[in-house]
């Protein structure tokens, strides 16, 4: 797990001291150590700054070379079935002089070419330079967990990073926010990570699941490799065999990401999720399991508590404890100099969101307690329908098929999901929604489908629902606002909750989140891996019934089921949702009341062509004024504030 960065130039040659600047953005995410490759001939350089996961040793450097310096590569991710591929490589005739990964994925790309990616199980952002066809291959993983962005300026160079933040500090590059997607993100968070855009001109994503084929000569190829659609066998009919299949894959997913030579630690909430990945490791460990590649320490729990406030499940995370005999870390938030670390890992962060950024607390402690390697939770909610809203559309669905009892079972679910005095409000919403909600959702996928005498009304009532729903009325630019295309794969024949699932598990939330986690925890140096976004695992859900994943009285149905007797039975069928989120409202009440009436009355904010600063600071003034802050409120505003920290920090 690293940071990487590659430069190809058309005509200059490669400065090895600003590829150096390049790079150096990056040195948070390996502090273990700096790579630099260049080939002065082909103007090719490549980059890599060092997070020691696999083999320790110096043998595992990168950029690393292969087949008499025919490949080089710069890497970060992790494979986890190396184990098994680098024997297979082996019957066929390669050799290796490390025990990394790395040196895998080389002899694989020799081997099979593109299509070794489809023999990965793990998670990539890679580039290998091939010194003989003279080209770059770029490849993500299936979901993007790893983040890999790149800037194309033909006749010029081509450059890919890590993170936006590096092309801060590349040479010959503005970089300059892109006034289209920022209006779209400041509306919508959610809107742009799937999609392969960021809020700079002319900075894009590989696509999660795509490769990119460069040279200079025909430019960027990209092309998709992955389709969790059509990935997967058949899965059993009987609810109980798909339950014992779920549980077997789960267990392996998690086996294998435990593979390491540096201690392994659990970010744990006490949700389902985070406590399901800590009692299955614990539970694996109990049965020994695992046989290779295990760190004796691996026990660590490290638990955010926010004491005092609605957002604190300290007491949930002490059940698993009590369950598990884990090892807890408590992280209590340090609220001395709030104001100064939000700015700072706002900026670090370089994205917008709903609310400001909160995991780098507990990375941070891992960092300083010596563990490298996290495993967390993320993936379940988006693919098994653990939101409200997930809820919401599986009602629909269920709804419109006149399956009653299940409908009702289904609306129970939503309800419980909710504060008890918001739900009367909530049933309101539903009936009431029932009409509109198509077009609210996927309004071009309606569009598209309408007549062109149709279209811009359409398009005009979708702009007025929007513009009354939510914050673009702060928008000084509504006209900027656009509804990402969705993915093609959606569109086949799939139910009104089957392609929620899919869009907010590839397009939208997930991929955000995916994004956040990475920046929180490899701006400390520490690896997270996600047993539930196990290839195998994803494609397994991605083919069951609603019924599998919603019924039954809870979310995730088939989760809770097949870890029973290996939880708290409480945390198994706890139907609360918090999540790690920060506490907005007393943040914004108190600690942080003093810089945000500062900032949202300086003449940047105030003065913004992409926003209405008066209106905005009058609508803050008023909530602080009648103690009123409610969490939309809160995540209302944030993003804007979020926007101008960002854009001052660039100045």
């Amino acid at each position: 797990m690293c940071g990487i960065a590659g430069l190809w130039k058309c005509s200059e040659d490669i400065s090895s001291e600003s590829f150096k600047k390049f790079l150096s953005a990056l040195a948070h995410r390996g502090p273990d150590g700096e790579g630099i490759y260049i080939d002065e001939t082909h103007r090719v350089g490549l980059g890599h700054r060092r997070l020691a996961i696999l083999d320790l040793t110096d043998n595992a450097r990168q950029p690393m070379s292969y087949l008499k310096r025919r490949y080089w590569i710069t890497y970060n991710g992790e494979i986890f079935n190396f184990i098994e591929l680098k024997e297979e490589l082996k019957r066929l005739g390669y050799h290796f002089q490390s025990e990394s990964d790395t040196e895998v994925i080389l002899a694989a790309y020799d081997k099979w070419g593109e299509e070794c990616q489809k023999k990965f199980n793990g998670m990539w952002a890679l580039a290998i330079w091939d010194s003989e066809k003279k080209n770059l291959f770029l490849s993500r993983d299936r979901f993007g967990i790893k983040p890999l962005y790149y800037v194309y300026i033909p006749g010029t160079f081509f450059a890919f990073a890590s993170e936006t933040l590096a092309f801060k500090h590349l040479d010959g590059f503005k970089r300059e926010f892109d006034p289209e997607n920022l209006t779209n993100v400041l509306n919508n968070v959610f809107c742009l990570e799937g999609f392969g855009k960021t809020i700079f001109k002319n900075i894009f994503q590989v696509l999660p699941g795509h490769q990119i084929l460069f040279s200079h000569e025909s430019g960027i190829q990209q092309k998709r490799w992955w389709s969790t659609l059509e990935a997967g066998d058949a899965i059993p009919n009987l609810y109980e065999d798909q339950v014992k299949e779920f549980r077997e894959l789960f267990t392996d997913a998690c086996r294998i990401r435990m593979r390491s030579d540096v201690p392994l630690g659990s970010a744990l909430s006490g949700g389902v999720d985070s406590s399901s990945v800590y009692c299955m490791i614990h539970d694996l460990m109990r049965r020994n399991a695992p046989s290779i590649r295990i760190p004796r320490d691996w026990q660590r729990a490290f638990i955010a508590t926010f004491p005092g406030t609605s957002l604190d499940e300290a007491a949930y995370a002490n059940d698993v404890i009590k369950f598990t005999g884990g090892q807890p870390n408590y992280i209590i938030p340090e609220y001395s100099e709030l104001s100064e670390s939000i700015l700072k890992l706002t900026l670090q962060g370089d994205y917008i969101y709903l609310t400001p950024p909160v995991g780098n607390a507990i990375y941070e402690r891992m960092m300083h307690s010596g563990v490298k390697v996290s495993l967390d939770g993320h993936g379940v909610d988006e693919m098994l329908g653990g939101y409200p809203g997930l809820v919401e559309d599986a009602f629909f669905t269920v709804q419109s098929a006149r399956l009653n009892d299940y409908a009702n079972d289904i609306l129970n679910i939503y309800l419980g999901m909710l504060p008890e005095a918001t739900r009367d409000e909530a049933l309101k919403h539903i009936v009431s929604s029932k009409k509109n909600t198509i077009i609210l959702k996927y309004p071009k996928m309606v569009i598209r489908v309408l007549p062109s005498c149709l279209q811009k009304k359409i398009r005009q009532v979708y702009t007025k629902i929007v513009l009354k729903n939510r914050n673009a009325a702060w928008l000084l630019h509504p006209e900027y606002l656009q509804d990402p295309d969705p993915d093609p794969e959606t569109m086949k024949f799939m139910s009104r909750f089957d392609r929620s699932l899919y869009t907010n598990f590839h397009n939208d939330i997930l991929p955000t989140i995916l994004r956040n986690f990475d920046r929180s925890s490899m701006g400390n140096g520490i690896e997270i891996r996600m047993p539930f976004m196990d290839w195998r695992l994803v494609s397994f859900v991605f083919k069951l019934p609603q019924t599998s994943k919603i019924g039954g009285g809870f979310t995730k149905r088939i989760l809770r089921d097949a870890m029973k007797d290996k939880m708290p039975e409480n945390i198994r069928t706890r139907k609360s949702k918090i999540g790690l989120n920060a506490p907005m409202i007393e943040w914004f009440s108190h600690e942080l009341k003093e810089f945000i009436l500062k900032e949202v009355n300086s003449k940047e904010f105030l003065d913004s062509d992409i926003w209405n600063g008066p209106v905005i600071r009058d609508f803050v003034q008023q909530k602080m004024d009648a103690h009123s802050w409610t969490w939309d409120d809160c995540t209302r505003f944030w993003p804007y504030l979020n926007a101008h920290l960002l854009m001052k920090g660039e100045l």
